[in-house]
């Protein structure tokens, strides 16, 4: 072989080496770009996939937000109402005293707290109570304190020193079953609690 085939044949072979690399560096660059693309899908979908979880996340939380503000305002317009019908109680009470019974009403109140008189107590009732009350109880030695409030229908005892408040009238009777009467009202009204 002559030297010009030598080099030839070394320059084919050199040809041939640097198409192997060649070819091999595109496969392993087309294999590095598969992989960059799976890679770059998958970050994708995990990316989507948090999206979507956070917005599910945050759709719960404004849902129940919304549920809470809704409870609440129902909640507020159902005691709202109960309220208002206590108040249309308290507006009757008042009107009791315009009434025939509202004299035994008055006795039955006074009667029921009156033996409680211990020492020197003091009875508060409306004005126009007095003088009803010492017709009524002509025996009782305790000093009567009349106010012009027509939220006293019914009798207070107070001890001189103050210690002792006991209040036997409509108003406070109604405060004291307040809140039973409030759980019977909202089943009443709005079914089961």
């Amino acid at each position: 072989m002559s030297h010009q085939d030598l080099i030839n044949a070394l320059l084919q072979d050199g040809r041939h080496q640097c198409e192997q690399i060649i070819e091999k560096a595109k496969a392993d660059a087309e294999e590095i770009v598969k992989n960059a693309e799976r890679e770059l899908e998958r970050q994708k979908k995990e990316y989507l996939n948090k999206i979507e979880t956070d917005i599910k996340i945050k759709s719960v939380e404004v849902i129940n937000r919304a549920k809470i503000n809704a409870n609440g305002r129902i909640l507020k317009a159902k005691y709202e109402a109960i309220e208002n019908i206590f108040k249309k109680a308290t507006e009757r009470f008042l009107e009791i005293r315009n009434e025939k019974r509202y004299l035994s009403i008055f006795e039955k109140l006074c009667k029921e707290v009156l033996g409680d008189i211990k020492g020197e107590t003091k009875v508060i009732m409306d004005s126009e109570d007095a003088s009803l009350f010492k017709k009524l109880f002509p025996d009782i030695n305790a000093e009567i304190a009349p106010v012009n409030s027509s939220k006293v229908l019914g009798i207070e005892l107070i001890t001189k020193n103050g210690s002792v408040i006991i209040k036997n009238t409509l108003i406070s009777r109604l405060e004291k079953i307040k809140p039973e009467l409030m759980l019977e009202l909202n089943k009443l009204l709005f079914g089961k609690v």
